[in-house]
């Protein structure tokens, strides 16, 4: 096992680092849309890269994070211009499970069970409006972890790795009350086989007792779904995202904690058979404050929520107004190793 562990602390370092140099040339997506009557695109999405909350859990100790997030997207954007337009919205509703097993004091390993819905709606002329949705399981996401620092030698830090795959457990194949296939963003999954690649970095007492600094970071690697609309070849853009801030301490009845944490995320065009799909891609910033609550040291709720402040798209794109997260965590110790192990609250 130790050979093994020396092994694996020289192949994450490198997957990090060529994941960095990925990031530098792969500006990218997460989930970009398409629609139908010539409507612009929607630079929403299924949150999977960005909702992997929780760290590495101890040796023999499962954690779970129920997350419920709620993006509205209202604000049509022509490259950085708003336009005075509110004819058309989207919603997406994403209920997600994380679970995380402790193998030893290194190894973790985590999955990600999604349940997404979609709700679009288009005002016509005269009154006349066009709703659809789509709900169902969405895409899983499987991380091996690996925590790089350990506590008995770096008390104030933590940095873990982890890589897996996005399994396309998702349907693709909804239908809109035409009987046409629903547009790629529609759809609970991507249809493709993805790899995910995640980093968490947290130092405490940063710069007084009760604050931290945290950074967290996930890219993600997009395959090709070969079956879109029966005969084509969709490909949504690599999806890059990276969070910086501040997490505060403090007792008011419960351990509490408030924080504040800017947020890039960067995303490159989709591909359909080859070619560019107009109308996606684009970087953004968000502000992101939020709080946590610790009931017991097994038990936290988490909230949040995304503001934009800047926003650069490739053409025209309906984008995030605003975006609230809630979050449930439980830590469960068959060995009743009472050691705190709530949220991270930077993992967002």
């Amino acid at each position: 096992m130790e050979a093994f562990q020396n092994t694996l602390s020289l192949f994450f370092p490198y997957v990090i680092l060529k994941g960095c140099r990925m990031f530098v040339f792969c500006m990218f997506l997460a989930v970009i849309p398409l629609s139908l009557f010539g409507q612009a695109c929607c630079s929403g999405g299924v949150p999977l890269g960005g909702t992997l909350g929780l760290g590495t859990a101890d040796y023999n100790t499962f954690q779970f994070l129920l997350t419920y997030d709620r993006n509205v997207l209202r604000d049509l954007m022509d490259h950085s211009t708003l336009l005075d337009d509110d004819t058309r919205n989207r919603i997406t509703n994403s209920t997600l499970l994380e679970i995380n097993y402790g193998i030893n004091k290194r190894l973790a390993v985590a999955g990600v069970i999604p349940f997404i819905r979609q709700e679009r709606l288009i005002k016509g002329f005269e009154g006349k409006q066009d709703f659809t949705f789509t709900q169902g399981l969405g895409d899983l996401v499987l991380l091996l972890k690996y925590r790089m620092l350990l506590s008995e030698k770096h008390p104030t830090m933590e940095w873990v790795v982890g890589a897996g795959p996005k399994l396309p457990t998702g349907r693709t194949d909804f239908l809109n009350n035409n009987g046409l296939t629903l547009p790629a963003d529609m759809q609970p999954g991507s249809g493709s086989l993805d790899g995910m690649f995640w980093t968490f970095f947290q130092k405490s007492q940063f710069p007084v007792q009760q604050m931290s600094l945290v950074f967290v970071s996930t890219f993600r690697k997009s395959g090709k779904n070969r079956n879109y609309n029966g005969s084509q070849v969709y490909q949504f853009g690599d999806e890059f995202q990276t969070n910086l801030g501040l997490n505060y301490n403090f007792l008011f009845h419960w351990p509490m904690d408030v924080f504040f944490f800017g947020r890039y995320r960067t995303q490159s065009v989709d591909l359909i058979d080859n070619s560019v799909f107009p109308g996606s891609g684009g970087k953004w910033i968000y502000a992101v404050p939020g709080f946590n609550v610790s009931f017991t040291p097994d038990l936290s709720l988490r909230g949040s929520i995304d503001l934009p402040v800047y926003r650069n798209l490739y053409g025209s794109q309906l984008t995030t107004t605003y975006r609230y997260t809630m979050a449930l965590f439980y830590n469960l110790n068959p060995r009743k190793n009472k050691i705190s192990n709530t949220i991270k609250f930077g993992e967002l």
